[in-house]
């Protein structure tokens, strides 16, 4: 394959660890049978230097949203296993306060809830708050979260809506003490042999994500629990639920994510049909001029995914600096997976830079 047309999306992945707006970066892109891969800078920088592997493992943060929680539901309503406009009341009888019973899955996947923002526990619990004892604690503060808005007004975007979405999701899966990092590896990843996309259980992994800190690539020095964050999941809530939920949690490597895009654009069997995927992989509509889909997020002007996605494009980001977009109109995906939180969260210009590289990618599809 000729890479000439890729040359200046090389330069301008590294031009962006040369500047510091993160500090190692993964990128890979394709359209029908043309695929390219870049990888630049470093899996670490504090303490010490370690290079970034192709095979990195990069904490997707909210691209757990998508892969985990939002496929799980789409696949189990393909089955008729989960009715996403039932109200959750009727889900799950006598579970849910009275503000939350009336609430769809549909509702709380397209933010469309009336959620808070968020709700951070971190500043009110200590990191060690060990065991399903502990979790199951935490999923009871969000159950009692009260709502900032009426359902079905405005778009806020929440964790609290797919945190609530995998916790039902554990729920309703066959089995006693079902747990969503078992649930998704049996159901979605190990069908396409994704052996390198898993949850990391802080006390009791699966065998996949039992990987030794320098096979990840490394996240914040976080003060929270003071110590520098490798294999370990970033998000302070998905912490509290000792990394398994439904926002936040998952790992994964760039060959992964272009196996998972790949069979989106139906080059294998995701266990969802193709109408209910291009249904729920559009805009739903919920609320006035949303652009979120189920789960996912569609283009939009000002938005990460840059130009010359087609409308029928959907995609996500997550916080660490991750993203994936794939584009069925024109059978095109592009994968971005950076640590730009490390050593520390604060904005060094990654938001302005990922849109970019989404324009100088496309361009250079034409």
């Amino acid at each position: 394959m000729n890479c000439y047309p890729f040359l200046h999306v090389e330069a301008a992945l590294r031009n962006a660890v040369d500047t510091g707006i993160t500090a190692g970066a993964t990128l890979v892109f394709g359209e029908g049978d043309r695929r390219h891969e870049v990888h630049a800078g470093q899996a670490q920088r504090v303490p010490s230097m370690r290079p970034l592997s192709p095979a990195a493992l990069f904490d997707l943060a909210s691209l757990t949203k998508v892969l985990a929680t939002t496929w799980l539901a789409m696949k189990w309503t393909a089955a008729g296993r989960l009715d996403l406009d039932a109200p959750l009341g009727d889900l799950l009888p006598g579970y849910y306060p009275a503000d939350k019973r009336p609430l769809t899955v549909r509702l709380l996947m397209c933010h469309a809830a009336g959620l808070p923002s968020g709700l951070q526990l971190h500043q009110q619990l200590p990191p060690d708050s060990a065991g399903e004892s502990g979790r199951r604690a935490v999923v009871e503060r969000y159950l009692q979260t009260p709502l900032a808005d009426h359902p079905g007004v405005t778009t806020l975007y929440s964790d609290i809506g797919p945190i609530l979405v995998g916790d039902l999701l554990e729920h309703l899966a066959p089995g006693p003490n079902a747990r969503l990092d078992a649930i998704c590896s049996t159901e979605l990843y190990a069908p396409l042999a994704l052996v390198d996309t898993f949850f990391a259980h802080l006390d009791d992994p699966l065998p996949a994500a039992q990987r030794p800190p320098e096979a990840f690539a490394a996240t914040e020095a976080c003060p929270w629990r003071n110590r520098i964050l490798s294999g370990e999941v970033h998000d302070e809530n998905a912490h509290l639920l000792r990394g398994v939920a439904g926002h936040a949690g998952l790992f994964s490597t760039a060959l992964d994510l272009e196996r998972i895009a790949r069979a989106y654009l139906g080059e294998a069997d995701i266990g969802v049909d193709s109408a209910t995927l291009q249904s729920l992989t559009r805009a739903q509509q919920l609320t006035p001029n949303s652009t979120r889909a189920f789960g996912w997020d569609t283009p939009r002007p000002d938005g990460p995914s840059g130009r010359g996605f087609s409308p029928l494009a959907y995609g996500h980001t997550g916080f660490t600096g991750t993203s994936i977009w794939i584009d069925p109109e024109h059978s095109r995906y592009v994968i971005l997976l950076t640590n730009r939180v490390h050593p520390g969260r604060e904005d060094r210009g990654f938001p302005a830079f990922r849109p970019q590289l989404h324009n100088l990618v496309l361009d250079s599809l034409q």
